[in-house]
């Protein structure tokens, strides 16, 4: 009985090295390992800029272009797709602190954001655009800012634009608060995307009470930003390789096509 025993305690301690070797090896996998251990990628995104991610008024779901894209490239990783809605700036630190594991909200690829994320590849493409009252005369270009006001979200590459053009930046959380506060004075300008202007304009029909004042030459880069470091190369070719993948079988054009009426995923 008492060789039994023991037989039966060396089992079963062999056995509990066995497994905390196994969960010690899984807990050691690169970043994608561990997203398709858990079965699902956490992605940060807004929830309040259409129409790249929003709530659908009927259903109240959670919608959008990048919403779409971020679902597809998930299907195409083996994993659920896991929503998180944050501010803006919230979006960007907690994938920064490894809270999220990407985040999915048209952040566009900066110099600046490029030293603290690594990006993927860019799955969409755009511009910047100026939006004034529409008798506004003062604003015409850019550099016109300077001395100016204007509204947009906090961390956003608009907020960054204005102040780098010489405007006090106010922030705000969403579109449409930045839309408000030109259209009762309160700021002179807000800058944003041309895709969610024109849909702005679509679903509102403020088309008449606004305008684009300048447009900036520079394409706007989308794509998926991750936490910096070699734990997440892997992980960072499996999503471009999605994106190709996605782009080669037509898909990300018909999420386009389906959200602005256009194809913005190709330069």
């Amino acid at each position: 009985m008492k060789k039994l025993l023991l037989t039966t305690m060396l089992v079963t301690a062999l056995a509990g090295c066995s497994s905390a070797k196994t969960s010690s090896a899984s807990a050691s996998g690169d970043h994608l390992a561990r997203i398709q251990s858990a079965g699902k990628i956490t992605i940060a995104t807004e929830g309040v800029w259409s129409p790249f991610t929003y709530h659908d008024e009927t259903t109240d779901e959670l919608v959008g272009f990048d919403v779409e894209v971020a679902k597809a490239v998930a299907d195409k990783l083996g994993v659920e797709a896991e929503f998180k809605e944050v501010n803006f700036d919230g979006g960007l630190t907690g994938v920064a602190q490894g809270t999220f594991d990407m985040m999915a909200n048209g952040v566009d690829i900066t110099e600046e954001r490029s030293n603290s994320y690594d990006f993927t590849e860019p799955y969409a493409y755009d511009h910047a655009v100026i939006v004034t009252k529409a008798d506004n005369s003062d604003i015409k270009s850019f550099a016109d800012l300077k001395g100016k006001t204007t509204a947009n979200s906090t961390g956003s590459t608009y907020a960054e634009m204005g102040e780098n053009n010489g405007a006090t930046v106010t922030n705000v959380d969403t579109l449409g608060e930045t839309m408000d506060l030109v259209l009762n004075g309160t700021v002179e300008a807000t800058i944003n995307a041309n895709t969610s202007i024109q849909d702005y304009f679509n679903t509102t029909g403020n088309s008449d009470k606004l305008k684009v004042a300048a447009t900036d030459e520079e394409t706007t880069k989308y794509a998926f930003p991750l936490k910096k470091g070699s734990d997440n190369d892997s992980l960072r070719e499996a999503i471009n390789k999605a994106i190709d993948e996605l782009r080669s079988e037509g898909k990300l054009s018909e999420i386009s096509a389906k959200y602005f009426g256009a194809d913005i995923t190709t330069e």
